[in-house]
């Protein structure tokens, strides 16, 4: 058998193991493809005389136990690839009747698939048998296959001495939730940096890439993902006196206007744009239904930034905040001066109340000048108990974000209107290759590389795009639009044991990262499926070639 079918063959069986394992995101079930990767690198011969080399990360204060598996090869060179991806899936619910076959890679599948509707493209890519389906397949135990496949042959190099340059492979857990497989495992990556003066010359992510027009997309950077946090403090008042109260719903309504869909927050870079913020949520406080005017309200939503940072966003809310309220009473004095002229009863000159907007941190820091002890006492009491309700389920982080808001607020005693501005994990800076420093231009030369080599051997056209929109770990590799990194963190209220990340090792790592995996479709849907040319032949050698090239540079 041939080096080429041998190779088709171990990615196969491989993938088929990993399917099989129902990692599914947040979740205990995680543990079990990362027990097999350590596994797998232990019964190396490599690591049978470099056991330093290879191991399970312990999450810290991880509430489902999940562990980060890593090894490292050593080579000629400390110019070092970095090869990481995530092993969670979506749940599988929408497999319908087929679920029970959801996770096995084979016939009965795509036979139960065949009997459930699919549009005229799965249909077709079905009956080809070009295609191979199931859970995972393409987002993404695909490319780790492809990734573990290719190790055990550098793992072979290195034991023989002849591996030109090192590899340090490093699956996580739980992408497609927090992250906290990445933001964990940059420690790793930090140690192994201080341990052996590596130079990590390119992080590749095998995510699944898409086909436009039938041309390959590598993506040279990953878009950021900022979610702002707002509540907002009206003044209660009785309906049938409408005039005494100031609904907080008024302003939190006007904030969503002038930021949902609004692309004053779209960042351009070349020929590509940001999509403008969407709300994921947005609602009055109140918990049970009587006649008076919403107190408060909040909401929370989405960011996408290509060099827009936490400290801009905030810049740009706090603006707006202001403008909703001086726009909100502006408008209910209107109505009252109109009022007056039909009601005999009414007195006021007319409403006015003071736009008052903070950032979460001001407000802390504005209590800490009253009651330092006694504030840090309530907030460790309250923090904790909204990250129990986050590790039980019964919460999220969002959801959590805004309880701890709203608690300090009560606490502040603050009666008057005023909004508060925070942030909710998770959090992803937007990170392209080409902007780490000492490193400019390593995600332009790998792209010409695999575009070149990808189009000449395989007929396969690769064209790229400078974000992926998806949003990926790539995030945690380096940071190339620096930002107040203790601003940000003390304006999200639940940073500390339930969400962090080491911003000074992401900094100091430096990686530039591309994310180069199979040709695949309609991820975490029934019809996910990976394309088998792709995945066997072209992106192994792809990777395999442009892993040598990046020791070269």
């Amino acid at each position: 058998m041939n080096e080429e079918k041998v190779m088709e063959e171990r990615i196969l069986e491989i993938l088929k193991m990993l399917v099989a394992m129902k990692s599914v995101t947040c979740s205990e079930k995680e543990q079990e493809p990362a027990r097999w990767f350590a596994d797998f690198f232990a019964g190396l011969p490599y690591f049978k005389d470099h056991p330093e080399d290879t191991g399970l990360y312990a999450i810290p204060d991880d509430p489902y136990g999940r562990k980060i598996p890593y090894a490292l090869l050593r080579g000629k060179k400390k110019d070092t690839v970095v090869l990481s991806g995530h092993f969670d899936v979506v749940p599988t619910e929408e497999y319908a009747k087929a679920e029970p076959w959801a996770y096995e890679v084979g016939f009965k599948l795509e036979e139960m698939l065949s009997e459930m509707p699919l549009d005229e493209s799965a249909r077709a890519d079905l009956e080809s048998g070009g295609w191979i389906w199931g859970r995972g397949v393409a987002d993404m135990k695909g490319g780790l296959s492809v990734h573990a496949a290719l190790f055990e042959e550098y793992a072979r190099e290195a034991l023989e001495g002849t591996l030109e340059g090192s590899i340090l492979f490093m699956p996580v857990p739980d992408e497609e939730s927090y992250s906290a497989g990445m933001r964990s495992g940059i420690e790793i990556i930090k140690n192994f940096k201080e341990k052996y003066d590596l130079d990590y010359k390119l992080l590749i992510d095998p995510e699944p890439t898409n086909l436009v027009d039938g041309v390959q997309v590598m993506s040279l950077g990953t878009v950021g993902k900022i979610m702002p946090a707002i509540i907002v403090q009206g003044k209660k008042g009785h309906a049938g006196h409408c005039y005494e109260g100031f609904s907080a719903l008024s302003v939190i309504s006007d904030i969503y206007q002038r930021t949902n869909g609004s692309l004053e927050f779209s960042d351009i870079y070349e020929d590509e744009a940001t999509v403008p913020p969407t709300w994921a949520n947005l609602r009055d406080m109140k918990e049970s239904y009587d006649v008076s005017i919403p107190h408060r309200a909040y909401g929370y939503f989405t960011v996408f930034a290509f060099d827009s940072t936490p400290d801009d966003i905030m810049g740009k809310l706090k603006k707006i905040c202001i403008e909703s309220i001086e726009n909100q009473v502006k408008k209910l004095d209107g109505e009252y001066q109109e009022y007056k002229k039909i009601n005999k009863s009414e007195r006021k000159e007319k409403i006015y109340y003071e736009p008052v907007v903070m950032s979460f941190n001001e407000l802390c820091d504005t209590i800490r000048a009253k009651d330092r002890a006694g504030f840090e006492k309530f907030y460790e009491d309250t923090y904790k108990d909204a990250v129990a309700k986050v590790n039980s389920g019964e919460s999220n982080f969002p959801s959590a974000t805004i309880d701890v808001m709203e608690a300090v607020l009560d606490y502040s005693g603050i009666q008057y209107p005023i909004t508060i501005i925070g942030f909710a994990p998770p959090y992803y800076p937007a990170v392209h290759s080409d902007m780490v420093k000492g490193k400019e231009g390593f995600g332009t030369k790998a792209f010409k590389f695999v575009s070149e080599l990808s189009e000449n051997q395989f007929g396969q056209k690769v064209m790229y795009e400078n974000f992926f929109m998806g949003i990926s770990d790539l995030s945690y590799g380096a940071i190339t639009s620096p930002f107040d990194y203790k601003k940000y963190s003390a304006n999200t209220p639940l940073w500390g044991k339930a969400y962090n990340m080491n911003f000074d090792a992401i900094e100091y790592c430096g990686m530039p990262g591309v994310i180069y995996g199979p040709i695949g479709k309609n991820y975490h849907e029934y019809i996910e499926r990976v394309n088998r040319r792709s995945l066997t032949e072209v992106m192994p050698k792809t990777t395999k070639a442009l892993i040598s090239y990046m020791w070269e540079l």
